[in-house]
């Protein structure tokens, strides 16, 4: 009877740990919407879609914070007490320009507990209806873990996002997995 009660947890335990997920991908991909309006104005009328990137880090994190409760500190956001995670999301974030989108490029990241560090950015082939980005993170145990590669339309706002919160139950194991959100920049 127990084993079948531990099973059980361990279930549940799993499956809110993958609305977690959903969830997290869901509130990333709207504060990345926002931030991807942050186009500098004047290269715009001069027809070049180009991203003012500290505008687009403050309006990622103004949207973090009204729909997630989320407040920003150095790479990670802070959960209060109504967020859908109980530990912090580590991110980084990294911009495709326009005169790079329709090249591949592969981005290698680390995670080291505390940050998610880019330890390469590999330009690949060109590709005239926009490059193939492929992300990869190696976890603190030296795990790779390979997100699904997104074709870019245009110029492209990337985060990734490290999620590792703790289990429903201490005995269970923890939760760990990357979160990707590319967005094109808004004309």
């Amino acid at each position: 009877m127990l084993f079948f009660l531990l099973v059980g947890i361990f279930v549940v335990d799993t499956d809110i740990a993958m609305q977690k997920k959903t969830e997290v991908k869901m509130l990333l991909e709207l504060a990345n919407h926002h931030a991807t309006f942050a186009v500098d104005p004047i290269l715009k009328t001069e027809g070049v879609i180009d991203l003012l990137e500290d505008q687009a880090l403050e309006r990622f994190e103004a949207r973090m914070h009204e729909n997630g409760g989320y407040r920003r500190e150095r790479q990670a956001f802070l959960p209060a007490g109504n967020s859908i995670t109980t530990d912090p999301l580590i991110f980084t974030r990294y911009y495709v320009d326009f005169r790079a989108w329709r090249q591949d490029l592969e981005l290698r990241l680390r995670y080291n507990g505390n940050a998610l560090v880019l330890e390469r950015a590999m330009p690949g082939a060109m590709r005239p209806g926009g490059g193939r980005l492929q992300i990869s993170v190696i976890t603190e145990e030296g795990e790779e873990l390979c997100l699904a590669p997104k074709t870019m339309v245009g110029p492209s706002h990337v985060v990734v996002a490290f999620v590792e919160e703790r289990p429903f139950l201490p005995m269970l194991p923890s939760h760990a997995f990357p979160v990707v959100s590319v967005e094109e920049l808004k004309h």
